[in-house]
């Protein structure tokens, strides 16, 4: 299978970054193919609801988009992440999201249709342990857009309390979830 995994943070490095890799090690292991897009080294800027995309068939922007678009439209299974960011997905992978309406194509129901894909989500977060309802709005997130997409979903790992911003030093590496990560990638089918 042929992976389109996004970095959904700005920080090249991270505990973001650190658990993709982590979950691109145990797929490739089980002879998955990944293609690795980090968001923090493209610039891909937020839809402008022009519908440029609708009129002409391509958006109007002159950014890094189409990077990202090739490798949607090539793969077979996206896999999103982002650190937790105000109990929500991360600006940039919000975006991101937001310009795949410019992939979709005309559905006679009135509404687009997009490619099929398999679809997974993985999501840090500094300091959640003290708050069990940190992860609920990246989940419900998630599950709508795979929903509405029409995606399989692969499903969802939150990886809690890794530290990493502000006074919280990263501390990911002490966490069970790098291992959780690479055993959620080996296990793909």
């Amino acid at each position: 299978m042929k992976l389109c995994v996004v970095i959904g943070s700005g920080r090249v490095g991270g505990n973001t970054e650190q658990l993709a890799d982590a979950f691109i090690k145990g797929a490739e292991e089980a002879g998955h193919e990944a293609v690795k897009i980090h968001l923090g080294k493209v610039k891909i800027g937020p839809c402008l609801g022009c519908n440029g995309c609708v009129a002409g068939g391509a958006c109007v922007q002159k950014d890094d988009f189409p990077l990202f678009a090739r490798a949607f439209l090539d793969c077979d299974a996206l896999v999103l992440t982002t650190p937790l960011y105000f109990w929500g997905i991360s600006g940039q992978l919000k975006s991101l999201i937001d310009r795949i309406y410019s992939i979709g194509e005309k559905d006679p129901k009135g509404y687009f249709k997009y490619p099929m894909k398999k679809c997974a989500m993985l999501c840090t977060a500094a300091d959640s342990d003290r708050h069990f309802w940190a992860f609920e709005l990246v989940e419900q997130y998630y599950r709508r857009l795979v929903n509405y997409m029409h995606w399989e979903d692969l499903g969802l790992l939150a990886a809690g309390g890794c530290g990493g911003s502000g006074t919280f030093p990263r501390r990911i590496e002490e966490t069970p979830h790098l291992q959780r990560a690479y055993e959620f990638g080996k296990g793909l089918r």
